[in-house]
């Protein structure tokens, strides 16, 4: 078997007829069953998938300095129709419905699916099993589901709840790892992808990895390789590249995802879809005076949201990700969400809370004042409000079409929110198959190589359906899941 050497990874050489001696061993080994590279929701799942599923050593490699990844940093949103959790609470919602809602939401949007939906919609079908997968190894959920975009409650948050429920569940998924034996090793981060040949289907066996400190070695695999290592939120070459009309946009997004696994594969023939029609990437409001990011009050809350010169520019209740985008092609560079004490009274203590918690929050006696103080036009802004609650009196959005959390901004105390769109996570990824086999660029599967998570985008909109009816840690939950399971085969 011939393997690509360090070196020649590196220098792009011809590959020699030798075997690669490490540099550097984990401890004591060279060789693994099953490699996962990256410790957040994904790398996990893929890694206890692994060792449920016979594999006898699973090796996890982060490259941060604890497990993670985006998805602690995540709303903690698992975002899936069809649950028990859902029964019990007395939602009505099926597999199908919450299909046949995205399918809907897409086709108005696209009016065509962009491409075979099959590996999207086996999110849908297995995501309510996995939550009780998850359940299964310890993770909790909150017992009532929140509204989103589409037609039913669908958002499971992790206990304890939005935002501050993803630490907690990374902490059930380690936890549960260890017991099981995978190997877990950090602050050590992926160089490249090591094959048995330069044939243009060769086998992946193994990556070549580096250390904080900069040592680098090889760790070879005898059952497969699961990619888990993120997106390219925090990659500005390869935001620039793919999404060119992000240029220069911030990014919110973990500061490890800077697309090191798809520049890997790549690297080796794999082929990566780029979420043309879409938004792209994901986007959320962040606090100019906190730096922190908020989105989910938009479709929960009756608000506006409107830019400087104090004018509307969207249905807020697309959500965060459709006026963040809509603010970047209209080149705004704050927005301020207004809402008075109706709302603020009713959701406080629910909905608002986080946003009063970690968010500078001002409150202002009349419209005319809060205009003067956040540097808005009053003038605009009185004709905004004007407008916008005699629209609510006819039951639409005369601007806009919004017919949803219609409700008058007219009793005092007003309340405004400065905020500025910043990328969150990338939509486009390395393409997969449902067994979570990596694809090269003529749709063959790359031997030995399995992927999930952001390192393959957003599987829903890259397919052209709506995508509110899946998230991020759905896609990680279910594709890891049969990564390491696929893997362990082997």
């Amino acid at each position: 078997m011939q393997r690509r050497t360090f070196i020649q990874l590196c220098s792009g050489l011809s590959i020699a007829a030798f075997s690669y001696s490490p540099l550097l061993a984990i401890a004591g080994e060279t060789k693994t069953g099953v490699l996962v590279l990256g410790g957040g929701m994904a790398g996990l799942c893929a890694a206890i998938s692994a060792k449920q599923n016979g594999a006898k050593e699973v090796t996890l490699v982060e490259k941060g300095g604890f497990l993670g990844g985006h998805s602690i940093l995540s709303g903690s949103g698992y975002w899936i129709g069809g649950t028990k959790i859902q029964e019990k609470a007395g939602i009505d919602d099926s597999v199908e419905i919450n299909w046949e809602d995205s399918l809907e939401r897409g086709l108005k949007l696209n009016r065509f699916l962009k491409r075979n939906p099959e590996v999207a919609r086996q999110v849908y079908e297995k995501g309510p099993k996995d939550l009780d997968w998850l359940e299964s190894l310890g993770v909790k959920f909150t017992d009532q589901p929140a509204q989103a975009i589409g037609n039913r409650k669908r958002v499971h948050y992790f206990a304890p709840g939005y935002r501050v429920g993803s630490p907690q569940a990374i902490k059930s998924l380690q936890k549960k790892a260890e017991e099981l034996g995978v190997n877990i090793v950090v602050n050590t981060k992926l160089v490249s992808l090591i094959t048995d040949s330069d044939k243009r289907d060769a086998a992946v066996v193994g990556a070549i990895l580096e250390k904080r400190g900069g040592e680098k070695f090889a760790l070879y695999a005898k059952n497969g390789v699961v990619l888990a290592t993120g997106g390219f939120a925090n990659g500005p070459e390869m935001v620039e590249k793919y999404h060119p009309y992000l240029k220069g946009v911030k990014s919110h997004g973990s500061k490890l995802n800077v697309g090191e696994g798809i520049k890997a594969a790549v690297a080796i023939g794999a082929n990566v879809i780029v979420e043309h029609y879409g938004f792209g990437m994901n986007m959320l409001f962040v606090g100019t005076h906190s730096n922190v990011s908020i989105g989910q009050p938009l479709v929960e809350v009756p608000l506006i949201v409107v830019n400087k010169k104090g004018e509307r520019f969207q249905d807020e209740t697309r959500g965060y990700l459709a006026v963040n985008h809509k603010m970047v092609e209209k080149k705004f560079k704050l927005a301020y969400w207004i809402l008075d004490s109706k709302s603020v009274d009713k959701y406080k203590d629910t909905s608002l809370k986080i946003w009063f918690e970690k968010q500078k929050v001002n409150k202002y006696s009349t419209i005319k004042e809060l205009a003067e103080a956040e540097g808005i036009s009053y003038k605009n802004l009185e004709k905004t409000i004007r407008i916008y609650n005699e629209d609510v009196a006819k039951g639409k959005d005369s601007e806009y079409g919004r017919t949803k959390l219609l409700q008058t901004i007219d009793t005092a105390p007003y309340y405004a929110f400065e905020c500025e769109p910043q990328i969150y996570t990338s939509y486009s990824g390395l393409e997969i198959n449902k067994k979570a086999q990596v694809l090269n660029e003529a749709g063959v599967p790359i031997k030995g190589l399995y992927a999930a998570g952001d390192v393959t985008g957003h599987l829903a909109y890259q397919s052209g359906l709506g995508g509110g009816g899946i998230s991020g840690l759905v896609m990680a939950t279910v594709y890891g899941k049969i990564a390491g399971e696929e893997a362990a085969k082997n």
